[in-house]
């Protein structure tokens, strides 16, 4: 495998986090609650002083934390933090620990593929109109991402993608569960993301994955809908598998010249 590096990596851009911390404000201070509307996109983007498309981006952040739900025709309903519990329970204390050691992303793709498996194929057989429209919404927030080259945004991205697709499957559980391991699951695609793109051409091969998932998912194909995410997954783990094992030969070699050399 020829390995180059071809990501860049910058930091999060600070509009969005400015914008993104001041909707929560809003939802806290006036008391919103599920079924309250936010201000249009417009209005929020005046009030904020942020561009559309900043502005996009911190309600696809806060709706992959299941702060907001996004509708059609850009009506953004507040919903409540009805997922703390379960971010007390889950995200908080395992966060730190996978940070600490890279080796749990293996462990946070199985349990990956596990939930987005199932949240695939229920998608499939439940997900309406408007679900489609904000889950095709996302690969393409995802590929401006790319373009720009900076990669928190495009974790935040892929991780609001797959989270969409937990929404469209209109279980309850399943999305809070999801919602909750949003810091693990950002945390485990932006170390994903870090390794394969190590590998040429991989974004294309992995947006046609993403492809084949949506339009599987649109077609009401829930079996195929799961085989596509189950295949995605597969294609993340064995990918970083073989560029972890490359990455540590080659290290046990560099050990082995520096001991030799000292001989």
């Amino acid at each position: 495998m020829t390995i180059t590096s071809t990501h860049a990596s910058t930091p999060a851009p600070r509009v969005t986090d400015r914008v993104e911390q001041a909707i929560e404000t809003m939802i806290e201070e006036r008391g919103l609650s599920v079924g309250d509307r936010l201000p249009s996109e417009r209005a929020l983007s005046d009030m904020l002083g942020a561009s559309r498309n900043s502005l996009r981006e911190a309600l696809m952040r806060l709706a992959a934390r299941g702060r907001v739900t996004i509708r059609k025709g850009g009506n953004i309903i507040a919903e409540p933090a009805a997922t703390r519990w379960t971010n007390t329970t889950i995200n908080d204390p395992l966060t730190p620990v996978v940070a600490g050691n890279p080796g749990f992303g293996q462990d946070v793709l199985e349990v990956r593929r596990g939930l987005e498996g199932q949240a695939a194929y229920h998608a499939a057989l439940r997900a309406t109109p408007e679900d489609i429209d904000v889950i095709r919404r996302c690969v393409e927030t995802l590929a401006e991402a790319h373009e720009t080259g900076d990669a928190a945004a495009e974790s935040h991205a892929d991780a609001a993608f797959h989270l969409a697709i937990a929404d469209a499957s209109h279980n309850a559980v399943l999305r809070s569960v999801m919602s909750s391991m949003f810091g693990l699951l950002q945390s485990s695609i932006s170390e994903s993301l870090d390794k394969l793109y190590m590998v040429p051409r991989t974004f294309e091969r992995l947006s046609q994955q993403h492809q084949t998932l949506v339009d599987t998912i649109a077609a009401g194909d829930a079996e195929a809908a799961r085989r596509a995410s189950d295949h995605h997954i597969e294609f993340v783990t064995e990918t970083i598998r073989e560029i972890d094992e490359e990455r540590a030969r080659r290290e046990r070699a560099e050990t082995l010249r520096t001991t030799l050399s000292r001989s």
